[in-house]
This record gives structure tokens, sequence and C-alpha cells, in this order.
């Protein structure tokens, strides 16, 4: 009945699959857990091999680094079961239900997004200061102001959707860098007249990594979502306006050069990135960051 889907890159994930192994066992289904390693280090593969012993887990090691799209659509290709949930590695299982929510709401038409949560704490590292401070106040959000604001936006780290439609759109391999790939995921499965649901079933993500590792896969992100926007998609306008970011930067320009902003920003980038990276990155400098960011690239 349940494929679980976890591509691991870099980090070990037994704890993970065995909180998950632990809720799928007690519901009496068929199920398999699948752990695709895309080509991690030696020392993060060798923590996870134990897995290969574990009843319904299907543990494989890819010979090259496929990426994050790619990796998926071959693990959805060869899930066994009808139902398919992808889960990122960096994630920590906080609810006892949290499959059962899942079963509890299956529609063949519809992808079900389950959400993010951050631990209420700050971080101890005063480096991932600003992931926390982002992912506490803009990512683990209602399902209910999900399903308001959000569109066909979906997040790749906690969604489930049928087999069969996976099969009909999934990810688009030509996508290779980090961002957005999700997105273009949600507007694929938006065109195809499914129907993107949320609901509050949130996984804890884990993974915070530093305030300038966090920035440089911001900017990846953004040039991953021109790339969307104008050459995959070439300037479609629904997308525009569904994409908030787009939406809000096409609103902006109207008023300010992107020019201009693209040049305030190369001007003030390094005191953006000083601020960011402190013990109080405030949210606004990251959002006129992203701007600036994406005014600049856009003017190349």
């Amino acid at each position: 009945m349940l494929s679980v889907n976890i591509p691991v890159y870099n980090i070990e994930v037994v704890d993970l699959v065995n909180a998950l192994h632990e809720q799928v066992t007690a519901l009496a289904i068929d199920f398999e857990i699948r752990v695709y390693d895309d080509a991690s280090d030696e020392i993060f593969k060798s923590l996870n091999r134990s897995l290969k012993n574990k009843p319904n887990v299907i543990y494989q090691e890819m010979d090259s680094n496929l990426g994050r799209a790619a990796i998926r659509n071959r693990m959805g290709a060869e899930s066994e079961y009808g139902w398919l949930l992808f889960i990122d590695a960096d994630s920590r299982v906080i609810n006892a239900n949290y499959l059962k929510n899942y079963l509890d709401n299956l529609s063949e038409n519809r992808v079900l997004c389950g959400g993010t949560a951050y631990s209420e704490n700050k971080p101890a590292d005063p480096e991932k200061f600003l992931r926390w401070t982002y992912g506490h106040n803009r990512e683990a959000i209602s399902a209910k102001k999900r399903n308001r604001s959000k569109g066909f936006i979906i997040t790749s780290n906690n969604f489930l959707i049928s087999a069969s439609m996976f099969r009909q759109v999934h990810f688009r391999n030509e996508l290779r860098e980090y961002g957005h790939e999700d997105t273009l995921l949600g507007y694929d499965l938006y065109c195809a007249g499914v129907e993107i649901f949320h609901v509050d079933n949130a996984l804890e993500h884990t993974g915070l990594e530093s305030g300038q590792a966090f920035l440089r896969k911001s900017c990846l992100a953004l040039e991953n979502l021109q790339k969307i926007g104008e050459e995959l998609l070439d300037g479609d306008r629904t997308f525009y306006r569904q994409v908030s970011f787009l939406r809000k930067f096409k609103r902006i320009t109207f008023f300010v050069p992107g020019s201009l902003i693209g040049k305030l920003f190369r001007k003030y980038r390094e005191k953006m990135e000083e601020q960011l990276k402190g013990r109080r990155p405030l949210l606004l400098y990251f959002d006129l960051y992203k701007l600036g960011y994406y005014a600049s690239i856009k003017n190349r």
C-alpha cells in the first residue's frame, strides 16, 4: 500500500527509518521504506548500511550523484506500492500518528503536504540562527494558512502522492542544481488538474546549516527560479502570479528599476551578509537580500 522514499546525501538516517518503521508496522499494512544514497561520502554510507538488514527496507547506493530531482524520480519509478511518501533525510518524526494521519486523508487526485516544524529553542550554535529564524517564522505555518496562501506550491521534504499520478507528473530531471524543483512539480501538478492540499502533519527539520551556507543555497535557489520561469516555462503568467516572490518582485520593480536594486545590492551585500550571519538576523534584511540578488542576476 505505502512506499516511503527517503533520498540521502551525507546524513545518517537510521533513527528516522526506525521511527517510521515502528509506526508503519503498527498499522498492519503492506509497506516498504526505500533509502537511496545519492553518492554520499563513505563515512555516511557506512553508518546507513545497517538498514539493509531491516525488514521491508530497500537500501541502495548510487554510483554517481543523480541530483535532487532525478533520484526522487527513480525512487518513485521503482516503488512497489500505490502511495508514495517522500521525506527529506534531515527530518525527525514528532507525531506518533504521523503515517496514520496521511492514510486517513488519501484521495487519488490530491497531493498531501504535511508541512515543516522547527524546535522552539534556538540552536546552540549562533551560526545557525538565520536558518532557524527563517524556518521558525516562515516555514512552520499551519495547514489552514498554507491552503489559503500557497497555491500550487508544495515542499518536497514531506508530501504524499499516488504512484499512478507521480508516474504521469514528476520532477523534471533537467533541474540538477538546488532549489525550486518542488515549485515546478507543484506547477506541473496544478496544470494537470491535481489538487494540492495541506494538512497539519509536520516533520521537524533538523538539518540546520550555517548562515553562510543558507545564503549560498538561497542564491542557488533564486538562479533555479529564474531558469524555471524564463527558460523552462517561457514567462508563463500563471507561474509568475502564483509564486509569491516573483509576484512581489514584479510589483516592486514596477516602481523601482531592477537595475537600481541590483546596484544597491552589490554595494551593500557584505553589510547585509554580516547582519544576517550574526546573532540577531532580521528577516527584512533577508527579504531585501533575495530581492537584490534576483535583480542582479536578471540584469547580468
